[in-house]
Formats: C-alpha cells, sequence, structure tokens
C-alpha cells in the first residue's frame, strides 16, 4: 500500500510541478507568455550548452552502469542515482549558457526570476530538512528519494551562485 501512495504523490507532485512551472514563466517573463525569447546568439549558445549537458548525462550514466554492483553499498538509493542525472545535466547546461551569457532571456523580468529561483531553493531545502528532522531523509545510512528535495535545492543555489558570479564579472570588464 505504501507503494501506491508513494506512487499517486509522485505523480501528483509531478503535475502540480508542472502547473507551477507555467505560473511561474508568465510571471517572469515581461510580456507574460509561458515562452522565453532568445536572439540568435543565444539560441546556438542555449544548443551548445544542451549538446554538452547531454555528455555529461552519457558520461555520468556510463559511471553509474560501471558501479551497478555496488548500488547496494552506495549511500544513495538507486532512485537518487537517476535523479542525480537528471540534476547534473541540468547544472551543466543552466551554468554553461549563465556563464556564455544565454541563460536570460530576451523578455525575461530578471528581479522576478531571481527571486522566484531563490524562493524554489528555498522551500525546496526546507523540504528536505523537515525529511531529514523526520527521520525520512535517511535511512539504514542511505539517502531516500526525498533527497531530490536537498539535490533540487543545493542545484538552484549552485546557479544563482553561479549567475551572481556571471555578474560581479561582468561589472570588473565593464569598470
Amino acid at each position: 500500500m505504501y507503494n501506491s501512495y508513494r506512487t499517486a504523490g509522485l505523480a501528483v507532485g509531478i503535475a502540480v510541478g508542472l502547473i507551477l512551472v507555467v505560473i511561474i514563466l508568465r510571471f517572469v517573463n515581461r510580456n507574460k507568455k509561458v515562452a522565453t525569447e532568445y536572439d540568435e546568439r543565444q539560441k546556438q549558445i542555449r544548443g551548445e550548452g544542451y549538446k554538452i549537458a547531454f555528455y555529461a548525462v552519457l558520461i555520468y550514466e556510463a559511471v553509474m552502469c560501471a558501479l551497478a554492483p555496488l548500488y547496494d553499498i552506495l549511500p544513495v538509493e538507486p532512485y537518487m542515482l537517476h535523479a542525480l542525472a537528471i540534476f547534473f545535466g541540468v547544472i551543466v547546461q543552466v551554468c554553461y549558457c549563465i556563464w556564455k551569457g544565454a541563460y536570460v532571456g530576451q523578455n525575461t523580468n530578471l528581479p522576478r526570476f531571481i527571486v522566484i529561483m531563490t524562493i524554489i531553493s528555498l522551500f525546496n531545502l526546507f523540504i528536505a530538512f523537515m525529511a531529514w528532522r523526520n527521520g525520512y531523509l535517511i535511512i539504514d545510512g542511505k539517502m531516500q528519494a526525498q533527497g531530490v528535495n536537498l539535490v533540487c535545492g543545493l542545484m538552484f543555489a549552485v546557479i544563482g551562485l553561479v549567475g551572481l558570479i556571471r555578474k560581479l564579472t561582468d561589472r570588473e570588464e565593464e569598470a
């Protein structure tokens, strides 16, 4: 019974998450469109970012295949190993695009975007903290599925840090 509740909760969480993404995109884009608009240079850089992220995930999964015999002794559940691949790919793609100046679209309201990303990060870290406090984050020495929130919160924090470093670097170059 626990697995059916868990599966239903996961499905509902994904559905709610997708609805929130649409709402957030409309909020952070100045023209209230869901699609973020990029110029040709940004589109090309983003394509390169996706390609690099694809290879990063491919290498990550190849390493995980090699480590498959060790799944029993790794400190995370197999579910988390594959979720980490997704987060790894996202971090590689987004950080590449930020560094190359192709992450923020032409119609993006940057202050709103930063606030939303900070809220998402803090929310996920809070959920991870609550799971840890209630004893659900790590069971028998293995990080459980609730660790996705921890990784998601850390991912947004890393992305924010890279964005901040990029902004500071741009200011120094302008001065």
